[in-house]
């Protein structure tokens, strides 16, 4: 097996291929988890010896169950319209893979063409195929591969050849060529499979030659999507991070119970990750430009505006058609998305727009559209830092930067407490989270090196002590209640890391073994709301949460204040009935209530100081136990 062979390079022990633990599955008895980007439609192979992978999946379902998904054609059609781009990711996708192939990796592409020649040349069916012929085929095939990789060791599963024939199907039907049983032929040769009666030594060779193409595959999706594609497809920037699908806008509760109660069900140990080396941008960043899909509308409106106010600042260029009106369209939300609250001043804003350009530099070359890395454009470069400089450096009163800074304070409101949101969920879903460097406060970086810069952990410290004064002083709800209502020094979320953490800690067996349930919401409040039991033996513990703010709040789109809906009294959520009459403590606040007679969670009670509460479960009395 593939990671027998790697622990034993790496010096690590793993149980024998037959051990095997209590639900039938390779023991795990040494926490590991693999580098592994899976995409939507894949499962990681459950015989392989990990607890899971380093947690892109859950950032990305995370992250999508704070986007609203109804506004998909509003944003959809503001980015055709704004940048003129009328291909969709799928198409700019393999549009990307094939710019990969063509240039930094097509020495490798040639050396697997001329290997997958001398395999066809074994054997007369296949001897008339050329060099050119299967070389369009196998950068057909691996423009269409639907994942990073497919594992084939000895002979591929049943999903591996599923990818490999997709693939190849898909790249079949894109074909201009006139001989497509190149196809046919291409096809076995990835699966590992050599023609009927082949001698042993060509059967070796096709392995191989499968095992060689996986290793090829994977930088051409890395290269090609993540490192192309993503910097040319962004009408919701936030959906463009590691392992994600930018086409694919945001995650309805259902979907998001249904992954939740999988991954209980299949990799209760897998990382949750929220924020990375590898990120585009922050979780914090994320949680803002998220907000977008709340007020789409008025993003279509401010696009508008902004590129007016910028006009005279383009004219300034020495190039008319800079910046592009894609890398126009990412700036904007960009700025939204790292802006500090209350704006920029003589102090700070040099360093600032230091960063910004260094990243749309880097998004620029990303894209390979009108600049790159091997061919940088010094005249569009030096247009698009002009650009970016000259609208940070006007703070007149009515200028871009001016009217952007005043929908990025609005923004930063409801980004921070999706930030709780996020939080919250990530610390008691089913799994094991892992906390970034800096993300303890808010964070707003980019992409590396700008998510690399140092962290202040004295600050941090500080604030942490200063919680656990607050944690012992009276009147607790109340000074929770204030954090929330200030959240954007960060102290909120990490009041919520704590305590959380806490509790993880003082019930060990409930998030290492506890099973997952989506709870139903009822009443007009219902979609704006997440809610899930998590279950072990004797303990439980109810959570729910508050999402898509702005359509909680009483003054809509402006800086909110909590409480942040008035609506809450029709809303219940529908405990399981084991937990009729239970006694539930808010760890997040120290509030006390009881579940009603008919074991419905009113949110009017629920979220009486704040919208987010992690019910610790004492059982009923009459009861003693809280079954699973």
């Amino acid at each position: 097996m593939l990671q027998q062979g790697y622990a034993r390079r790496a010096g690590l022990t793993l149980p024998a291929h037959d051990a095997l633990d209590a639900q039938g599955r390779p023991a795990r008895p040494l926490y590991v988890v693999a580098e592994k980007i899976a995409a939507g439609n894949e499962e990681v192979p459950e015989r392989w010896h990990v607890h899971g992978t380093t947690g892109y999946r859950f950032a990305n379902v995370a992250n999508g169950v704070l986007v609203d998904t109804s506004a998909e054609e509003i944003i959809g059609h503001a980015w055709r319209r704004f940048t003129g781009e009328t291909q969709g990711f799928h198409a700019l996708s393999q549009a990307g893979r094939r710019e990969v192939m063509r240039n930094a990796l097509s020495s490798e592409l040639n050396v697997l063409s001329s290997e997958l020649l001398r395999i066809a040349r074994a054997d007369r069916g296949t001897r008339d195929y050329t060099l050119n012929a299967l070389r369009r085929a196998l950068a057909d095939v691996a423009a269409c591969m639907p994942v990073y990789r497919t594992y084939i060791v000895e002979k591929p599963s049943a999903q591996d050849e599923r990818f490999i024939d997709e693939a190849t199907q898909a790249a079949e039907r894109q074909s201009s060529d006139a001989d497509h049983s190149v196809f046919a032929f291409v096809r076995n040769a990835l699966r590992g499979e050599a023609v009927a009666g082949a001698s042993r030594e060509l059967a070796e060779r096709v392995r191989r030659f499968a095992v060689r193409f996986q290793q090829f595959s994977a930088p051409v999706t890395a290269k090609g999507v993540e490192d192309t594609a993503f910097y040319r497809y962004f009408p919701l920037s936030s959906l463009n991070e590691v392992g994600g699908e930018p086409d694919r806008f945001g995650f309805e509760v259902d979907a998001f119970h249904a992954l939740s109660a999988d991954r209980a069900l299949r990799w209760p140990h897998t990382m949750l990750a929220t924020s990375t080396h590898d990120n585009k941008r922050s979780e914090d960043v994320r949680n803002r430009i998220d907000v977008l899909s709340e007020v789409p509308n008025d993003w279509v409106l401010a696009l508008t505006r902004w590129h007016g106010h910028c006009r005279d600042t383009r004219r300034k260029l020495e190039t008319d058609d800079a910046p592009s009106r894609a890398d126009e369209y990412l700036f904007y939300q960009t700025l939204l998305g790292t802006l500090p609250p209350g704006g920029l001043d003589a102090g700070s804003a040099p360093a600032y727009a230091d960063r910004l350009w260094q990243y749309m530099q880097k998004a620029a070359r990303e894209a390979k559209l009108r600049t790159r890395w091997t061919q940088p454009d010094a005249g569009y470069e030096a247009a698009l830092e002009g650009f970016v400089r000259g609208v940070l450096a006007n703070m007149e009163e009515g200028a871009c930067l001016s009217d952007t800074q005043q929908f990025a304070d609005r923004l930063a409101w409801f980004g921070a407490w999706n930030g709780l949101t996020l939080t919250l969920l990530k610390y008691t879903s089913p799994g094991v989270p892992d906390l970034y460097q800096g993300s303890e406060l808010i964070a707003l970086s980019l992409v590396d090196p700008d998510n690399r810069r140092p962290v202040d952990y004295a600050v941090r410290q500080q604030r942490l002590d200063e919680l656990g004064a607050m944690a012992d002083a009276p009147g607790l709800a109340a000074h929770v209640h204030a954090l929330a209502a200030s959240p954007h020094d960060g102290r909120a979320k990490l009041w919520f890391i704590w305590r959380l953490l806490s509790l993880r800690r003082a019930h060990p067996a409930l998030f290492r073994d506890g099973g997952y349930e989506g709870l139903a919401v009822e009443g007009a409040m219902s979609r704006h709301v997440v809610a899930f039991v998590r279950r072990h033996e004797d303990e439980a513990l109810v959570v729910v949460t508050g999402r898509l703010f702005v359509g909680l709040s009483r003054g809509g789109f402006t800086v909110p204040s909590l409480p942040v809906a008035q609506g809450w009294s029709d809303t219940v959520v529908r405990l399981p009935a084991a937990l009729q009459g239970a006694t539930l403590e808010n760890v997040l606040t120290g509030e006390t209530l009881r579940a009603d007679g008919d074991a419905s969670l009113p949110l009017a009670e629920a979220f009486g100081a704040i919208p987010w509460a992690a019910f610790r479960v004492r059982a009923p009395t009459h009861t003693g136990r809280i079954p699973t």
